[in-house]
């Protein structure tokens, strides 16, 4: 199984539509294993594309499975953890909270790939860090005949949905898994992802500083040797020893946790020049192409200084510009943009139509051809 978690500490980089792409993109690419999209951000973004975008009422979707009788969403597989693991009544079963997009979507939708599950966000997620907050501490054991619960309250939270991926993985051993984060570091649930991934895809904006710093500090974020993610960890593991219990006395079979390992960093929205005699999106423009590298660089330099021995892959995916919001606001991938179709677009009459011009052909092969070579390197 592979599991990965995208997560940069800066919005507006297009992570939950990269996010999409990916994971339907990955899904097409290999039709008899399943994949699953975990939304772990409050906006539920990528959980409105997934359920059929703006135009085919994604949000209303949501909306039907937080309400329902059987809430399938992330927050309530979280709250039930919250409830019933310290309280020794065991895990809940993550796959009672899973559901199939296809499924839910309108008839006249286009479906997405049939081996796409969706671990669906809830617009009330920011509510789980105040029922963490009101999680019991342990009591500690002890006396002549050892009793009482044993465990690190703050890594018990952080071990809900890594939990969960593990479940996962005992079903379907061959899955792959995406999670959507918050991009802010600070939320406990921003945790809860990262810690439930193996691998991290991390993107900025080649035109943005901002979210380039934002790539750097997230190392940081992640690794310092003084308030990371990762001294987090390794000071209550030293606090908090296990094997864990919980207040029936029963063993927690709480998964092992790390900080994910630096897979992918992803230069987003970058935009194309091609030098005489060749074709367009042959390379990215020279701007473009100076802040991929220079990102490099101090991706290496930010990493020495952390004694981090780096591994990962560096790419780029082109601007989808106003073919990626038809995308989001239709629920589709850009595998099904269909050259020569029209598509309803967002707040404005009329459909915006894919011509059959070679710049629209080209655009869309582009993008396609970019996102195949990611998923062939994950």
């Amino acid at each position: 199984m592979k599991s990965y978690v995208l997560w940069a500490n800066k919005g507006g980089i297009g992570k939950s539509t990269l996010t999409f792409q990916l994971a339907c993109k990955y899904a097409r690419m290999n039709e008899d294993e399943p994949v699953f999209i975990i939304d772990l951000s409050p906006q539920c973004d990528v959980s409105r594309m997934v359920l059929g975008g703006g135009h085919h009422n994604g949000e209303g979707k949501i909306l039907d499975v937080m309400e329902a009788a059987e809430r399938k969403t992330v927050y309530q597989y979280l709250r039930s953890c919250v409830r019933d693991v310290p309280s020794g009544f065991g895990w809940p079963d993550v796959h009672q909270f899973i559901v199939k997009p296809n499924e839910l979507r309108d008839e006249d939708a286009i479906p997405l790939p049939e081996n796409l599950h969706l671990f669906c966000g809830d617009f009330d997620l920011e509510r789980i860090t105040g029922a963490i907050d009101q999680m019991p501490e342990a009591e500690g054991r002890g006396g002549f005949v050892e009793a009482g619960s044993n465990y690190s309250k703050l890594l018990l939270a952080r071990s809900f949905l890594r939990r969960a991926v593990k479940d996962i993985e005992r079903v379907y051993p061959d899955a792959t898994i995406f999670i959507d984060t918050d991009p802010y570091y600070s939320v406990v649930t921003t945790h809860i992802g990262l810690l439930a991934a193996d691998s991290w895809i991390t993107a900025y904006s080649p035109a943005s500083q901002a979210s380039q710093y934002a790539v750097y500090r997230s190392l940081e974020f992640l690794h310092n040797a003084r308030d990371s993610l990762m001294s987090l960890i390794e000071s209550q593991q030293k606090a908090h020893p296990k094997p864990w219990h919980d207040a029936r006395e029963g063993q927690i079979e709480s998964p092992d946790l790390q900080v994910p390992h630096f897979k992918f960093l992803i230069s987003n929205m970058t935009t194309s020049k091609s030098a005489k005699g060749e074709p367009r999106y042959s390379r990215p423009q020279q701007l473009h192409a100076q802040a991929i590298e220079r990102v490099n660089e101090k991706v290496v330099e930010v990493a020495k200084g952390l004694g981090l021995k780096l591994d990962y892959k560096s790419d780029h995916l082109w601007s989808l510009q106003r073919l990626g919001l038809i995308c989001d606001y239709n629920g589709i991938d850009m595998s099904s943009v269909t050259i020569g179709r029209s598509y309803p677009q967002p707040d404005v009459e009329g459909s915006y139509s894919v011509s059959k011009s070679e710049d629209n052909r080209l655009q869309v092969d582009a993008y396609n051809a970019r996102l195949e070579e990611f998923v062939n390197n994950l």
